[in-house]
């Protein structure tokens, strides 16, 4: 891995202040909902406990069992007609949770989307420098372990130059006395002639 700066970038920072920008209104319009619910639910839960009271009372106060029975019948009109308008507020509530979600995604979406692109462009920007930082570092090592290397055969190369100038030196030497040698040789072959020469 990379190792990046533990600083946070402004890339960065403005990545996470749009995303808790965003969750934070999402929140808010999540729990507005859940209040909205709340409430209904406990209005609702508030009149039937009232009314289911009320008909109590009227039950045990009937002096015929035919009141019972018209007393229950005149309050389950009541009832039903409440748990539709429930079940209608709740439809209404989630219909304009729906609404503010929308509405809420649709204002963070540029932001967020242009802060996410900010810092995927700096991460790439700083994981480009930081290869190309690993390259030079890498070539660098390369070049420390080669440069012994050369100077290894530097010397060897001057060894072998050197023990090759030395040789030429001695075989110069050799074709020297050689020739040496052969001149007086053919000199000394000519001076026998001379004699027999100068003696006739």
């Amino acid at each position: 891995m990379f190792p990046f700066s533990q600083s946070i970038t402004p890339a960065a920072k403005n990545h996470v202040q749009a995303q808790i920008a965003f969750f934070n209104d999402l929140s808010r319009s999540l729990f507005q909902t859940a209040q909205q619910v709340n409430e209904l639910t406990l209005q609702v839960a508030q009149s039937m406990l009232e009314d289911g009271a009320q008909t109590s009372q009227a039950v045990i106060t009937a002096d015929k069992p035919t009141e019972v029975f018209s007393v229950t019948a005149s309050r389950a009109q009541p009832t039903a007609e409440k748990l539709r308008a429930y079940q209608q507020q709740l439809s209404r509530i989630a219909a304009e949770s729906q609404t503010k979600l929308v509405k809420v995604a649709g204002e963070h979406a540029e932001e967020t989307a242009r802060a996410a692109r900010e810092l995927t462009d700096e991460v790439t920007r700083v994981t480009s420098e930081e290869t190309e930082k690993t390259m030079r570092r890498q070539q660098d090592t390369m070049r420390q372990l080669a440069n012994p290397l050369d100077s290894m055969m530097d010397s060897a190369q001057r060894q072998a130059r050197a023990a090759m100038g030395n040789g030429h030196d001695a075989a110069d030497h050799v074709a020297q006395a050689a020739a040496h040698t052969a001149q007086a040789a053919q000199a000394a072959s000519r001076q026998p002639g001379r004699r027999e020469g100068q003696t006739s």
